[in-house]
C-alpha cells in the first residue's frame, strides 16, 4: 500500500509539471493554527493538505493544533464529517479555524437507461450525460491508466474536461496547481457506498475557473477556462453519476 501511494504521488507531481514551483510563495511562512468544531471543541487528526510538505502526512494533534513552515499559498483542512476549509499561510499566524459539520450527500447512481458517456476500462465508474455542444473524444489507453476528453470549441481552441481512471491515476484530490492558484475555493464531499468523492472548484486571479470531481483512482476535471465555457462543462459534471464498477 505504501509503495502504491508513493507511486501515485510521483505520478501526480509529474502531471502538475515543473511550473508549479512558480506558484509557491517566495518566502517560507510559519503556520500556527488551532482547529475546532462549532462548539469550540478541538478537532484532532484533521488533515492539512496541499502544503509543499510531501514527506509526511500533516495532522492536527489532540489539541487541534498544527505548527510548521510552508511556501504553499493555499492549503485545505479536511476532516471526515466536516466541511473543508481553505487556509492562506500569509495570514495563518495564530489562527483559529472553525470546521462546520458537513452534510452527507449521496452521489447519484447511474440509471440502467439513458445517454451517458464514460470510460470502459480500469474499473472506471463515472458516467456523464451527453450535452449539446460538448464533444466526447475517443478513449486512450496506457499501461496503467485510461482517459478520454469532453470538450467544447472556443476562440482560444478546444477547452474541456479530462476524465481518467487507473490504479496510479489519482489520490482523489484536486491538483496543488489549481488549489494554489485559487482566490476563491469551495468543496463538497459525496458518498457512493463506501467511497468518498470530492467535488472541488475555484476561481483564479485572471477570473477563469477550474473544477475537479474525483475519487481514489479516478478523476474528471477542467482548468483555467472562462465563465461561459465553465458553465457548459459544469452541466456535464453536474449530471455525473457512478456505476457499480466503483467497488474497487
Amino acid at each position: 500500500m505504501i509503495k502504491a501511494i508513493a507511486g501515485i504521488i510521483l505520478a501526480l507531481v509529474c502531471m502538475e509539471g515543473q511550473g508549479i514551483q512558480d506558484l509557491l510563495l517566495p518566502e517560507v511562512h510559519h503556520v500556527s493554527i488551532v482547529v475546532v468544531d462549532q462548539s469550540g471543541k478541538p478537532v484532532s487528526a484533521a488533515r492539512i493538505e496541499h502544503s509543499d510538505e510531501r514527506r509526511k502526512l500533516l495532522l492536527t494533534n489532540a489539541d487541534g493544533r498544527f505548527d510548521f513552515y510552508t511556501n504553499a499559498p493555499v492549503m485545505v483542512i479536511r476532516k471526515d464529517g466536516f466541511r473543508s476549509e481553505p487556509v492562506r499561510p500569509v495570514n495563518a499566524a495564530d489562527v483559529r479555524v472553525v470546521l462546520k459539520p458537513d452534510q452527507i450527500r449521496p452521489f447519484p447512481r447511474c440509471p440502467k437507461t439513458g445517454q451517458y458517456d464514460g470510460i470502459e476500462a480500469m474499473f472506471s465508474s463515472f458516467r456523464f450525460p451527453r450535452i449539446a455542444g460538448v464533444i466526447a473524444s475517443g478513449q486512450g489507453l496506457d499501461a496503467d491508466y485510461v482517459s478520454r476528453s469532453y470538450y467544447v470549441e472556443t476562440p482560444q481552441g478546444p477547452k474541456g474536461i479530462r476524465h481518467g481512471s487507473g490504479p496510479m491515476w489519482s489520490l482523489g484530490l484536486p491538483l496543488d496547481r489549481d488549489v494554489w492558484r485559487s482566490v476563491d475555493y469551495e468543496e463538497a464531499t459525496y458518498r457512493f457506498d463506501d467511497l468518498s468523492i470530492t467535488d472541488a472548484r475555484g476561481r483564479m486571479a485572471n477570473g477563469n475557473r477550474w473544477r475537479f470531481l474525483g475519487m481514489l483512482g479516478e478523476t474528471a476535471s477542467y482548468s483555467d477556462v472562462d465563465d461561459v465555457t465553465a458553465k457548459v462543462l459544469d452541466k456535464l459534471l453536474d449530471g455525473a453519476c457512478a456505476t457499480e464498477t466503483a467497488q474497487r
